[in-house]
Order: structure tokens, then C-alpha cells, then sequence
């Protein structure tokens, strides 16, 4: 590959011309909508009553996802139960 002084690099300007079509097909962040950068909002449930019990710091509690509500919910690493809808099926 000829260097960037090299003279017969300057006989080829359509390398130039293709480096720029290439560069024009990548979509920059502020040509792309930032929504689609984005994921959808994260929906929290809340944490579970035996969690509130035990007295589970933050730290101590897993996140479960339900499928029904379309959210998290934190609790007891065992527990299956959303405590919003009952699902027990994830």
C-alpha cells in the first residue's frame, strides 16, 4: 500500500472518493433518531413482602422478570411469585 507521500498515490484520488462512500454509510448518533438507541422504559414492580420482612437490603434481593406485567420485581432469591399479578411462570 503506497505511503501518503508516495507520488503515485496521488494518481489514484478515486481511493479518496471510495474511503468517503464508505464513511458516508456509517449513521452517526446525532443522524439516527435516539430513540432507537435507546431501550423501551424498564418497568419495576417492586420488592416482594417476605423481602420487606426479612429486612433484604437492595443488594441482597434478585430480580425476577414477569412476562404478565412486563416488568422486574425484586425479592427472595426462591420466591416465583409477582407480587403485582400472581404469575408464577416468569
Amino acid at each position: 500500500m503506497p505511503n501518503p507521500d508516495d507520488p503515485k498515490r496521488a494518481e489514484h484520488k478515486d481511493g479518496d472518493e471510495i474511503d468517503r462512500f464508505l464513511f458516508s454509510l456509517l449513521a452517526t448518533p446525532s443522524q439516527v433518531p435516539d430513540s432507537s438507541f435507546l431501550p423501551p422504559p424498564l418497568r419495576e414492580l417492586g420488592t416482594t413482602p417476605l423481602a420487606r420482612q426479612l429486612g433484604l437490603a437492595d443488594e441482597q434481593t434478585n430480580g425476577h422478570w414477569c412476562s404478565r406485567c412486563q416488568g422486574i420485581w425484586y425479592g427472595y432469591t426462591l420466591e416465583v411469585e409477582c407480587p403485582v399479578c400472581g404469575n408464577r411462570k416468569g
